[in-house]
């Protein structure tokens, strides 16, 4: 009796069949980290712009800050997609929202975070109307 070692057509059909749905997967969890790495990318230059803008305003004691937040929404919209701030001034408090992404809201009442998202930061800035300048 002659014996034949090996494998059959069958069984290395369901091995690469396997194999496939194991990188198949692999491929997913990959393409699930990027899209992360990118949602934390962008709620980081979304934090630096804040941090930026809060000196911007405690440099100038609040003075002219329409004039500052358009070149701020200048830099937003080169730095992050669809990047639009806004700063609210309710002395001796600044508010100042950064949304970036497609579902831009028109107002920011909890941080948002992901490809689309928005960041609010309350300040208290020294101004020539007021004495205090701590953040809030």
């Amino acid at each position: 009796m002659i014996r034949i070692s090996g494998f059959t057509l069958l069984e290395v059909l369901i091995s690469i069949f396997i194999l496939s749905l194991l990188l198949l997967g692999l491929d997913a969890a990959e393409t699930q980290a990027l899209r992360q790495a990118k949602a934390v990318y962008y709620f980081n230059v979304a934090r630096e712009q804040l941090n930026s803008m809060v000196e911007q305003l405690q440099t100038t004691q609040g003075a002219e800050f329409a004039n500052i937040e358009a070149k701020w929404n200048e830099q937003n919209k080169q730095i992050l997609p669809q990047g639009k701030g806004q700063i609210s001034k309710q002395l001796p408090q600044f508010i100042l929202s950064i949304f970036w992404g497609e579902n831009i809201d028109a107002s920011c009442q909890r941080n948002k975070i992901g490809l689309s998202g928005c960041l609010r930061l309350i300040t208290k800035i020294k101004t020539s109307d007021s004495n205090a300048m701590a953040p809030f």
